[in-house]
């Protein structure tokens, strides 16, 4: 993975001036000669470098405040009142400060690399060697800078209005700050439809993955033909809109009430079929121009591994780019990467020289959709969440429901795990150099697919579908759990598989509570994820387990587990790290609790090494996981005398019953939803925009002006 860097002093200089601080405090342009540093399609790639330098902590504060911790898949890890980013998390239960750490660079960095686009893009305009290129009407590395430009922008204006909703648009330089002093809020509509346009005539003159020296950490034309796809979903899509604002001609389909309070409403473009017809066609567009970039649907390790969804993030724990990723921010291993120390499996080691050291693991998931949601034989389920964390020091550890951090705090994410890289690094907590994965063939595809359901092209749909589903089953299961399944539905009951298949393949990717904004789903799915946990709670208060229906999964108020030596006690061929577990294993195999789940353990670069790590202090042997054992039966007390003790698991739910139902979306109570109340997930604008604007931008949603 390789760093962008600046190269040269004078394009320092360049991309640093306008829009340094606040996009309404835009300081003049240095003296630098713009067209000087942009002389040839090298030196304008050299100019890029910056927008991608800032690009690798871009929209990452936001997503880690609320799109990977705000889902009916996905949560946070400690108590609802210990973090104040808890708040518009759950929908703004009560207040938050309108300069909200994590909003405001957000709203900052976007308008910075758009106004850097800006310029970039007027003086490629300029120039008789762009124009000849575009005469030209094929890719060339004139016309692929430009469209690299001319994405970022649209990418920032996609984030801009997904977090803000209406924001100012500009698609010009700003160089002075009289050129901010009338300017006023944007319909995100116009937003939409001048980027998509603007998108169409440069994408099909930028090079596809792999075309041109490219790879996934630079924008492509294959990634510009999804971006196209996913403005126009976006703008077909439900979404918070203000009752004080004018939004012109465009009429509305509405969702419930009007919120009179903070005036707003839940609505989508009563035209929004026009959009997703667009938002199908570029999704195929991006699939059929795709280069180098694949849906990854076998896996060529061998028999253990079994797993092509497992393959794709391996490449990202290898240091290499996936050739699933249509795009991935590039880092650097021994620089500041929180992949996956925020984002994957949680490690309890030392800030520095740990086995590994400390993953903090800020994305959870929910037990209702780990044990309600996943089939059983579904291949994504063990990859997807851990049930045992690193300890820290190469040996495993039971994860546990009590609210906190590491091993604390639920059910974590384990798509990535430093324990399972090539090389594992222990030198540093947050420097592995994982890349940031964006985008990936299996979310296009899915969108792709919902597209066409949506507006009626069901072969287009079933297609994209099964191809995305059939790797996460067995040859064994195709039949039932891919082709029968996806055959058997229709109308809307497709459109809604499809968008449970989304939460599937993409938890703990941040999409999901995105999503479920877009469909117009978000208050009865909260609704939903609500019951389901208070249902959770109440059996395994009333019975010490529960048992979901829609799976037949069952938690338990107590696990049993053991320490074994795996190399001498049951099998010295395994790798439990990188396994998948058998098909048709059942407890009364001896190797069933450490094979159940799969996709778990620790490194042997480590435990061969550490010679004061006791061999059989290292892998955890479990009972009990999906199945009700009585504490007081003869299983329990069969399991005791072989060494098994008994560990809270349900139990810590039941102790922490708020966290896991009350305080769920504290901010929409189940009262809004009977009273069909509008989702209030949209974020304040920062402060000094609202000072420095003449009046011309107000805040909305029930924000605070100051």
């Amino acid at each position: 993975m390789k760093k962008l860097v600046y190269i040269l002093m004078a394009v320092l200089m360049m991309v640093t001036t306008a829009c340094q601080k606040d996009f309404l405090d835009v300081e003049a342009p240095s003296n630098v000669d713009e067209d000087f540093v942009l002389a040839s399609p090298e030196d304008a790639q050299k100019v890029l470098s910056g927008i991608y330098n800032i690009w690798y902590d871009l929209d990452r504060l936001l997503y880690y405040e609320t799109e990977v911790v705000g889902s009916d898949s996905e949560c946070h890890p400690e108590n609802y009142s210990s973090q104040s980013r808890h708040i518009p998390e759950g929908l703004f239960a009560s207040e938050h400060l309108i300069d909200d750490s994590n909003a405001r660079p957000t709203w900052n960095e976007c308008f910075r690399i758009i106004n850097r686009c800006n310029i970039i893009l007027e003086s490629l305009d300029g120039k008789d060697a762009y124009q000849k290129a575009k005469t030209a009407g094929i890719p060339s590395a004139w016309t692929q800078i430009y469209g690299e430009a001319l994405v970022a922008r649209a990418t920032c204006y996609k984030l801009l209005v997904r977090y803000f909703g209406d924001v100012p648009y500009f698609d010009y330089p700003l160089r002075t700050k009289s050129q901010t002093d009338t300017l006023g809020l944007t319909s995100r509509d116009i937003v939409y439809e001048r980027e998509i346009e603007a998108l169409k005539k440069v994408v099909p003159l930028m090079y596809r993955l792999g075309e041109g020296g490219l790879n996934a950490e630079r924008f492509s034309g294959t990634y510009g033909y999804a971006l196209i796809g996913r403005l126009a979903f976006d703008a077909a899509g439900y979404q918070l809109r203000r009752t004080d604002f004018n939004y012109g001609s465009v009429s509305f389909d509405q969702i419930g009430i009007e919120n009179d309070t903070w005036k707003a409403k839940y609505v989508r473009r009563s035209d929004w079929q026009t959009f997703m017809t667009t938002a199908k066609n570029y999704y195929l567009k991006a699939v059929e121009n795709a280069g180098t970039a694949r849906l990854i649907e076998t896996d060529s390790r061998g028999a253990s591994f079994n797993n092509p969804f497992q393959r794709n993030f391996q490449y990202l724990m290898d240091l290499e780019v996936s050739p699933e990723s249509l795009y991935e921010s590039g880092y650097t291993q021994g620089y500041n990467s929180d992949f996956p120390y925020s984002f994957g499996r949680p490690s309890g080691g030392p800030g520095s020289n740990g086995y590994p050291a400390k993953n903090y693991g800020q994305a959870r998931i929910y037990a209702s959709f780990y044990y309600g949601d996943f089939q059983p034989n579904d291949k994504r389920r063990d990859v997807t969440a851990c049930v045992t964390g690193n300890s820290g020091k190469a040996s495993e550890i039971l994860m546990n429901f009590a609210p906190g951090s590491r091993e604390k705090g639920g059910l974590a994410m384990n798509k990535l795990d430093e324990a399972r890289f090539k090389d594992p690094y222990e030198a540093k907590q947050r420097q592995s150099g994982c890349n940031w994965q964006q985008l990936r063939m299996a979310d296009v595809m899915l969108d792709l697919a919902y597209a066409a359901a949506a507006t009626g092209d069901e072969v287009t749909a079933k297609t994209y579908f099964k191809k995305v589903r059939s790797r996460a089953f067995s040859t064994a299961d195709q039949a039932t759990f891919v082709t029968s399944y996806v055959d058997g539905k229709s109308g809307q009951a497709l459109i809604d598989a499809i968008a449970f298949e989304r939460k599937l393949e993409l938890a703990g990717e941040g999409k999901t509570r995105w999503d479920m904004t877009l469909y117009g789903k978000m208050p009865e799915r909260i609704k939903k994820l609500r019951d389901r946990q208070i249902a959770m709670v109440n059996g395994l208060k009333t019975n010490g387990y529960y048992t979901f229906p829609e799976t037949g999964m069952t938690i338990s108020n107590y696990v049993w587990t053991k320490y074994v030596n795996i190399k001498t006690e049951i099998d010295p061929s395994l790798k439990l790290l990188t396994a998948q577990t058998p098909a048709g294993i059942t407890t009364a195999d001896p190797k069933y609790p450490v094979l159940v789940p799969g996709w778990r353990g620790t490194s042997d670069t480590w435990t061969d090494y550490i010679s004061t790590l006791p061999s059989n202090k290292v892998n955890l042997a479990i009972r009990g996981l999906y199945e009700y054992i009585d504490p007081n039966g003869p299983v329990a007390l069969a399991l005791q005398a072989q060494g098994y003790v008994k560990a809270p698991w349900g139990a810590n739910i039941i102790a922490n019953e708020s966290q896991y139902t009350s305080d769920i979306f504290k901010g929409y109570p189940d009262s809004y939803y009977t009273a069909g109340q509008p989702p209030r997930y949209i974020r304040a604008i920062p402060s000094a925009t609202l000072e420095q604007s003449y009046g011309h931008i107000t805040q909305g949603y029930g924000h605070a002006s100051e």
